[in-house]
């Protein structure tokens, strides 16, 4: 007789307990704010990461070439186009790699013609793509002009 008392409380607790979360008025979730992240593809934490963007700098100027830029020098952790490279509308590089921990990529582009195929702003945001793993073609003036920028920091460094 006891097993079956015991067994009606069960039952009228589950009961009700399923009553009470139908009954239950879910307050409304607040969505969580979003947090924009500020990313500098320009910027390396750890050693790692600024090996991996080496690695696409060299991408990046060796496409560079590929395209018509001058092929750049290397002095110590500078990448330049040498001021003997011929003339052409392909602006002059000058790149300098992030140390191997908690630095930053700095990049320059400079017209040395009357006018250049693209201008040191167009060429900063196919960089950031680069180092980014986002990637947008030279070979098109449409996919330059269209090379969308991939972080929430300004261009200038």
């Amino acid at each position: 007789m006891r097993s079956i008392v015991r067994g009606a409380w069960y039952g009228a607790l589950l009961v009700l307990a399923g009553c009470a979360q139908q009954g239950r008025v879910e307050s409304p979730v607040e969505p969580a704010a979003s947090v924009s992240v500020l990313v500098d593809p320009q910027r390396c934490i750890e050693r790692a990461e600024c090996t991996t963007k080496v690695s696409r700098t060299l991408l990046f100027v060796f496409d560079y070439a590929a395209a018509g830029g001058a092929l750049v020098q290397r002095q110590g952790r500078l990448l330049f186009t040498p001021d003997d490279a011929p003339s052409s509308d392909w602006p002059a590089l000058a790149i300098r790699l992030a140390e191997p921990a908690d630095s930053r990529f700095e990049f320059a582009a400079e017209c040395r013609s009357s006018s250049c195929r693209y201008d040191a702003e167009q060429l900063l945001r196919v960089y950031r793509s680069y180092l980014a793993d986002r990637p947008c073609s030279l070979l098109l003036e449409s996919a330059v002009r269209a090379c969308g920028e991939v972080a929430n920091v300004p261009l200038a460094p």
